[in-house]
């Protein structure tokens, strides 16, 4: 069949949509159809044909739409998403049809007047003469996308996170220096106040250090300070793993990150602190979130020591009575939370 004046390409935007005139084609019998325009999408033509009361015999029941590519055969792998406008604006989607064989794409091939592979199929499980028959049109939208632009990788020559990485490793276009005992880290004012509020206060607000080329940092560790300086260019550890920092390093690290407000430096030495509590650690891991408010370190060890059998073998040991004596707020929060988990022991003996 040639194409037909029922057939009407509306207009091509990021999908393609088609007005199909049900009155001027209603006449239609099995394996008969009426085709689009042909049309162009991700580099190629293509052409839509559709089969009102299915495209053989024993389909009857299917409206189905068939997607050709036009020309010699290519090797294509593009997605495709194909819907029915209705009458107040909303759409339904088509079902597809993954399996290329049988009658369907056979009688397909052997009608169509046009050469080309056939790429999708589309169905109705129902006839839109016989269910419809007060539609004197509908609209197909149908959306091609070239999935293998967007499946390929990034080269990593582009990736940003290793730009930046090497931007920290050669110091190219370095404009501030840290001084950290007896080590100094070249670093850049526009990526540290991006990442840490209180570094853009000292190195664009009112502050001295904000005309200085050179800050003498106290109170940290050099090996503290270059690991968090490779967080805020690359969004991990040195070791680009959480498991290959030490908890002690995870401590320091918490301690800078709090002292800067890096939150998601914080949050991952949270994380690997919690995942590293135990008898020995609990209550120096209780004490520092007790000192940096983190509520869920805290949380954490509060959890740790309430379980049966670790509450008096810690309440035995000389860390005990040292976080006691400075942080006797602590005791308070421990207690209520050891009432609680006996309650709800109580609780559940009760029902048994």
């Amino acid at each position: 069949m040639e194409i037909s004046e029922s057939v009407e390409y509306i207009r091509e935007c990021t999908s393609h949509h088609f007005k199909f005139n049900n009155t001027q084609i209603s006449n239609l019998e099995a394996e008969q159809f009426v085709s689009s325009p042909l049309f162009h999408a991700v580099g190629h033509d293509w052409v839509i044909d559709y089969y009102p009361r299915g495209s053989c015999k024993n389909s009857i029941n299917t409206s189905s739409f068939i997607i050709r590519l036009q020309g010699e055969y290519k090797e294509v792998n593009p997605t495709f998403r194909c819907s029915l406008m209705r009458k107040d604006g909303t759409e339904i989607s088509l079902s597809r049809i993954l399996k290329r064989e049988g009658d369907v794409f056979q009688i397909a091939v052997e009608r169509s007047p046009f050469q080309g592979q056939i790429i999708a199929y589309f169905g109705l499980r129902f006839s839109l003469f016989d269910k419809r028959p007060n539609y004197d049109s509908f609209e197909l939208i149908c959306s091609i996308y070239n999935t293998e632009n967007f499946s390929r990788e990034v080269p990593k020559s582009f990736n940003l996170q290793s730009q930046i990485e090497k931007l920290l490793e050669s110091s190219e276009t370095a404009d501030v220096t840290f001084l950290v005992e007896n080590h100094s880290f070249r670093s850049h004012r526009s990526i540290l106040a991006a990442r840490s509020p209180v570094l853009k206060a000292e190195l664009f607000g009112n502050m001295v250090e904000a005309t200085q080329k050179q800050i003498k940092i106290e109170d940290i560790c050099p090996k503290v300070f270059e690991a968090m300086l490779h967080f805020m260019y690359t969004d991990s550890f040195p070791c680009c793993d959480s498991e290959t920092v030490s908890a002690e390093m995870a401590q320091h690290l918490l301690v800078a990150a709090d002292r800067y407000a890096i939150e998601g430096l914080k949050a991952l030495c949270e994380k690997k602190l919690c995942d590293s509590i135990s008898l020995e650690s609990v209550s120096s891991t209780l004490a520092l979130a007790e000192q940096h408010n983190s509520s869920r370190l805290k949380n954490s060890c509060l959890e740790f020591i309430s379980e049966p059998g670790i509450m008096l073998s810690w309440m035995s040991t000389d860390e005990y009575v040292d976080l006691v004596r400075n942080f006797p707020s602590i005791m308070v929060e421990i207690r209520s939370k050891v009432n609680t988990i006996l309650s709800s022991m109580d609780v559940k003996r009760q029902k048994r």
